[in-house]
């Protein structure tokens, strides 16, 4: 489903918080493989099992039930891609729910939550149809991200594909928007080359014969600030949800296999 922008209002003030946190209730199914972290239109979701926060980052106000609408939209999307049930519930009624004696509890992760493959599709397909409008270079930087992670939490058998790789193309993504290296760290600052750098260093030294010692430093932490820095300039542009000002030249990555 895709997500409208939130209508924002500079106009009124309103005093409720800036971050918005709901839980997913699964009856059938567990909730702990799901994880994300993405910009739409101005707010960041968070998703971390069975936890949902949504984070206004935008300019002025903006009420509750523009949040409310997001939320719903994307536990909406994410459950049909899932194929099980989840419903969007306050902390309240999650506590109500689960306390003894007569609380329920919700489903073992262990339990029919087997395939993590079909997690990491799931939540790569959700963002993706949620954010279908958005920036083109962002959603591809997210799905390089995602890969990384996975790659470096599940290596590959055969070494061909590792989180460094994936690294590498998500700030060859930032590069290619801005035109340059030089333009790129000019927009987001110096987490891209150096990013880029160490991810690069460590390709290399994998096909290097004897020990050599690793570079210092994260790329996927690097990789993730350059990134952050990116959804800030498209906010501050308000463009998240718009469409590029250019063609992208290659497509978005495909799912790491």
């Amino acid at each position: 489903m895709r997500y409208s922008t939130p209508q924002c209002y500079r106009s009124r003030v309103v005093t409720t918080p800036t971050t918005f946190k709901w839980m997913l209730w699964a009856s059938t199914q567990g909730t702990s493989s799901l994880h994300d972290e993405f910009i739409a239109g101005e707010f960041r979701v968070r998703l971390m099992g069975n936890i949902l926060e949504l984070t206004f980052e935008g300019s002025g106000v903006c009420s509750p039930e523009s949040a409310r609408s997001l939320a719903e939209s994307y536990v909406e999307t994410l459950s049909r891609l899932i194929v099980a049930p989840l419903s969007l519930i306050s902390e309240a009624d999650f506590l109500a729910r689960t306390a003894p004696p007569f609380g329920g509890r919700m489903a073992d992760s262990s339990a029919r939550w087997q395939d993590r493959d079909r997690a990491r599709r799931a939540v790569r397909e959700a963002r993706n149809e949620l954010l279908q409008a958005a920036d083109s270079w962002l959603r591809r930087c997210y799905d390089y991200l995602q890969n990384a992670v996975e790659h470096r939490i599940n290596p590959s058998p055969s070494g061909e594909r590792t989180a460094y790789h994936d690294v590498y193309m998500a700030m060859e993504v930032l590069i290619e928007r801005f035109g340059s290296d030089k333009a790129a760290v000019a927009a987001l600052g110096q987490s891209v080359k150096d990013a880029k750098r160490l991810a690069n260093s460590e390709r290399h030294i994998k096909k290097k014969k004897g020990p050599t010692p690793p570079p210092p430093g994260d790329p996927i932490a690097l990789a993730t600030q350059a990134i952050r820095a990116y959804e800030r300039h498209l906010i501050g542009r308000d463009a998240i949800v718009s469409a590029p000002s250019r063609a992208p030249q290659r497509d978005s990555p495909a799912a790491s296999p």
